[in-house]
């Protein structure tokens, strides 16, 4: 299958590369004439939005001007010019003044003024009776408006009180004979012209950017970023190129040009001294040239894989015995001999396929036989046999041994999963088993452990296995479990290790594990009280009732020691009649004596018929250990005290003072 595909990639490659030149020409040849059409009429269009832009700051200009002399021309403003100290001329033409401006919200200020600046009207009360300009600069406003001789605005200019870009318009007011006797005054917020263009432009061209530059001063009149209003500009290029259209002498009144990511649109205005910029991405402008061609692109690329489709399909026709014969060697890989009868079919072929069919079949044949010696093989062995899929674990291979071992039928094969044997076992010998084939899980090695199963009915099966990683010829890893049964070897093995360890006449430890014992509580720092004790006249005992009243007596005092100190204290038998306690835990004299009373308390109340009611009493020594110490250190002490307390009468005990 690996080779058809391959053969029927190679094909549809060729065919697609072909396919994908001739595209590439194509693309090419459109692309380079559609591109300089498309881009030389979104530049256009971008001159006339410049343009038209232009001409509503223009008209917005002009409605101002308009408006202010419509003001300056009332009677009201005239009469208060000529009669400026009578009040109730300035009254009526503050009137007329509030009226005028009610309801404009453009304007920032309206007012008449004399010559001097002296301010009769505004529409502002904080304003009136005010002179807002020197001597110098008023007579220079004057002159200024004495020249024009009609209302004209000066530009857009930073309001020095309120901070905000404004346009002020003047008019000259005249009286009756038509000579300019004062002034009309008027400044109007630029925020709202560029409110205008900023609807113009989210409606038109969304994402597109404005500014107006005053060219003489090289000061941005507004921008649509409000912060640069007022502030000088600093792109050097765009200055330039506004210069140059200042100096065109009006052959030219906008220009375009690429910076960056952006292409920027100037239209002088040629009556202001002003230019009018905008800008936008090329993404933006060029939009429809990008969008044709990813078009081409996708036309290319749907031409190009339907070709290869086409191809791929017609190789796959042809090359379908190749399938089966392939799917065939898939399944011998994967231990599954079921036969395919095509196969059979395609050996009657004279051609190339018919050969390769025929080899399969013979191998088949091969392997079939080969899988069947193996499992009779397997099945014959004394020893349970599994095999682990190295990764996932699943079982790959399971003899009836290793389903005897598992308490499994083999009618479970089948349907066997790792789980089901994982559960046989304690959480804690799945662990162990776990960390045993992590050892071999990835390498060529082996390792050997035991693990311990029960079976439904109670008993206990102890394993030996033998695991061992190993790789397939098909590239699979798997582990390799040789399952040994040693149940009764590990019994025999306990056996003689607890015979080893006890003694034989009081079942309690003798001196050779007693002792090691200790020594490993000392190693743990597991420290505790040492007792060291022997029978008073244990002689007159044997000599009197016999050798066997004196051992069941030795047995009745293991049983009085089990039955007073705990299973995690240490019971030895020294030899004859010499015994050691070492109990854990008891580091004072206050509790090792209670516990010493509760021993001598049932020492006293044992009864051995064999001793014919015949009391017998113990010596004892006791020690309390608290740090680590030598058994024969701890044997010592208590020994010296045992002697001393034979002194005494009756079951006694003394301990070692420090």
């Amino acid at each position: 299958m690996k080779n058809k595909k391959r053969i029927a990639g190679k094909i549809a490659l060729l065919i697609g590369l072909v396919e994908i030149i001739a595209m590439v020409i194509l693309f090419l040849v459109m692309n380079q004439s559609l591109t300089r059409i498309l881009e030389a009429k979104a530049i256009h269009d971008m001159n006339v939005i410049a343009k038209d832009r232009a001409m509503i700051v223009e008209t917005y200009i002009n409605d101002c001007v308009d408006f202010l002399n419509g003001y300056a021309k009332a009677t009201e403003n005239r009469e208060v010019l000529e009669h400026p100290d009578d009040p109730s001329y300035i009254q009526a033409s503050r009137d007329y003044t509030n009226l005028y401006g009610e309801g404009y919200n453009d304007i920032e200020g309206l007012y008449v003024a004399q010559w001097d600046t002296y301010v009769l009207a505004h529409t502002n009360p904080d304003s009136v009776d005010q002179t807002f300009r020197d001597a110098e600069s008023a007579k220079a406003l004057e002159d200024m408006i004495r020249k024009e001789g009609r209302p004209f605005c000066t530009g857009i200019v930073l309001a020095p009180v309120t901070k905000n870009m404004v346009i002020p318009v003047y008019a000259p007011i005249n009286n009756k004979a038509g000579e300019p006797i004062g002034f009309a005054g008027a400044a109007f917020y630029s925020d709202m012209l560029v409110e205008k263009l900023n609807a113009l432009s989210d409606k038109e061209m969304a994402g597109v950017g404005y500014s107006l530059i005053n060219v003489a001063t090289g000061v941005y009149i507004f921008d649509d970023d409000p912060s640069l209003a007022g502030s000088e500009c600093t792109d050097t290029a765009l200055l330039d190129y506004a210069a140059s259209l200042k100096n065109s002498g009006g052959n030219d009144d906008s220009l375009s040009y690429s910076s960056g990511d952006e292409v920027i649109c100037c239209y002088y205005m040629t009556d202001r001294d002003w230019v009018f910029v905008i800008r936008d991405s090329k993404n933006d402008i060029f939009g429809v040239i990008n969008t044709v061609r990813i078009w081409l692109i996708i036309i290319c690329l749907v031409i190009t894989a339907v070709m290869v489709l086409v191809c791929m399909a017609s190789v796959n026709r042809q090359m379908a015995p190749m399938k089966t014969i392939n799917t065939a060697i898939e399944r011998l890989k994967a231990n599954d001999f079921t036969k395919d009868p095509l196969i059979d079919e395609y050996c009657t072929r004279e051609d190339e396929f018919g050969t390769i069919a025929t080899a399969v079949r013979e191998l088949h044949s091969v392997l079939v036989n080969q899988y069947e010696l193996f499992v009779e093989m397997l099945e014959s062995q004394s020893v349970g046999t599994l095999v682990l899929e190295s990764q996932d674990e699943n079982i790959v291979m399971i003899n009836h041994m290793a389903l005897s071992y598992f308490d499994l039928e083999r009618a479970d094969r089948d349907k066997l999963k790792v789980s089901d044997i994982r559960l046989k076992f304690e959480d804690e010998e799945n662990e162990h088993i776990k960390e045993h084939l992590d050892e071999v899980r990835n390498v060529n090695s082996e390792t050997a452990f035991e693990t311990r199963l029960k079976h439904g009915d109670g008993s206990e099966l102890v394993l030996l296995t033998h695991a061992k990683g190993a790789m397939l010829s098909n590239n699979l890893r798997v582990i390799i479990l040789s399952l040994t049964d040693i149940t009764e070897q590990k019994k025999l093995e306990e056996s003689l290790q607890i015979l080893s360890e006890t003694d034989f006449l009081t079942s309690i430890c003798n001196r050779r594990s007693g002792e090691y014992r200790i020594g490993e509580n000392m190693k743990r720092e597991v420290f505790g009280m040492f007792c060291l004790f022997d029978v008073d006249k244990f002689k007159y005992v044997n000599d009197t009732f016999g050798h066997a009243a004196g051992d069941a007596l030795l047995k009745g005092i293991a049983k009085t020691m089990q039955k007073t100190f705990r299973t995690s204290d240490v019971l030895i038998r020294l030899g004859g009649d010499e015994f050691v306690v070492f109990a854990t835990g008891i580091q004072d004299t206050a509790l090792g004596g209670r516990v010493l009373d509760r021993f001598m308390g049932n020492m006293s109340s044992m009864d051995i018929p064999e001793l014919q009611g015949h009391r017998i009493t113990i010596s004892l020594g006791a020690v309390i250990v608290n740090e680590p110490e030598s058994f024969s250190s701890m044997y010592e002490k208590a020994d010296s005290l045992m002697y001393k307390v034979k002194k005494k009468e009756g079951n006694a005990y003394i301990f070692f003072d420090t």
